[in-house]
């Protein structure tokens, strides 16, 4: 008799990560297989940071750079749609996208309209987009609209420690904050789907991958930011990058976000928000994890790393909106974010608040 299930498992990856100083020359070489014409998308400072190397290690290896588009500023459906035309035009066998996350995002979605692969090549550490096969879309004023999940991660991720690594020490920090959360809504998407039982368990790759993220961030992190703003090239700088760009990538996408990213695009919603992406999930992270009941001095200590990163642990460092903003904020992360669904109980917005207070007097 065979015994069937609902339950599966399911590991998604890019099918090669390239990363250290000079990966960018390893480009041209790796893309041989693709073809021989690129088209290459990114913003003005990232390629022309990378302009010299990119070109001269697609034209060792035969390749023509057949389009090359540096006006991405935003991730939209319109520059989605414009660049896969330029794309078409140039009969282009795939995509070289270069920069941070908006950048990335937009060269993703513009590869799967064209129906050709696509290679990731970060220029800083504030974003974990270059392995995912997803691309977050916003409107021109940068609100979110969607997430396009895509058919495919990328062929390729390079990520050339020495171009990253004298990107101004900012971009890592927000990288950072963002992927702390990745740990606890790993796990808290692992404990819905064995409660729930309603679809893709997580694999104990993905969840070593969130856990090892968890403790490079806590033993390097502190150390690689004081590193590159004193502009030395330490090993905690490379494993910190890795850490932000593939284990917190991995980890992510091969779970699900949880309650850290719920109440961080509820208290979007309120407009009463100031920060970047990965400063506000740090702190949101700190609020999932009181809600989670952690031990206080894991959560003492989760606190006193974003303080010394540079991350803020009080909403007063991120706008100090109402007390009526984060009503509305607790309610929409605990019925209707989609995100919520990867937690394994029904949340209540005065439990939410309740866990925001707890953070606001510290720990």
């Amino acid at each position: 008799m065979t015994h069937v299930t609902t339950s599966f498992r399911k590991m998604v990856l890019p099918s090669q990560y390239i990363q250290g100083r000079g990966a960018i020359y390893y480009l041209g070489q790796k893309a041989v297989p693709l073809g021989d014409k690129a088209f290459v998308v990114g913003g003005k400072t990232a390629l022309s940071v990378t302009a010299d190397r990119l070109r001269k290690s697609l034209a060792s290896n035969g390749i023509e750079a057949v389009a090359w588009n540096d006006t991405v500023k935003e991730c939209t459906h319109a520059t989605i749609g414009q660049l896969a035309e330029q794309g078409k035009r140039s009969k282009a066998h795939f995509v070289v996208g270069v920069g941070g996350g908006r950048a990335i995002d937009t060269a993703k979605a513009v590869a799967a309209k064209l129906k050709v692969p696509e290679i990731s090549v970060g220029t800083q550490c504030a974003s974990n987009a270059d392995c995912s096969a997803m691309s977050v879309v916003y409107t021109e004023d940068h609100k979110y609209l969607e997430t396009l999940v895509l058919s495919s991660n990328p062929y390729l991720v390079v990520e050339d420690t020495e171009i990253i690594f004298k990107a101004p020490a900012k971009f890592m920090i927000w990288g950072m904050g963002d992927a702390l959360s990745v740990k606890f809504e790993a796990e808290s998407y692992g404990k819905a789907r064995e409660r729930k039982k309603d679809g893709q368990v997580p694999t104990a790759a993905a969840l070593a991958l969130a856990d090892a993220c968890h403790k490079v961030l806590l033993q390097q992190g502190v150390q690689a930011i004081k590193d590159v703003r004193s502009e030395i090239h330490s090993q905690a700088v490379d494993d910190i990058i890795e850490a932000v760009k593939l284990s917190s990538a991995m980890a992510f996408e091969n779970t699900g976000s949880g309650l850290a990213h719920a109440l961080h695009n509820g208290l979007m919603k309120t407009g009463q928000i100031r920060g970047e992406h990965g400063e506000i999930i740090a702190y949101t992270t700190l609020v999932q994890a009181a809600y989670d009941k952690r031990p206080k001095d894991e959560i003492r200590a989760i606190a006193s790393w974003c303080e010394h990163i540079g991350l803020p642990t009080r909403l007063k460092y991120l706008g100090d909106p109402a007390k009526s903003a984060l009503r509305i904020a607790c309610e929409h992360a605990a019925e209707k974010d989609h995100n919520v669904r990867n937690m394994p109980e029904k949340i209540k917005p005065a439990d939410l608040m309740k866990a925001m207070d707890e953070v606001e007097k510290g720990f």
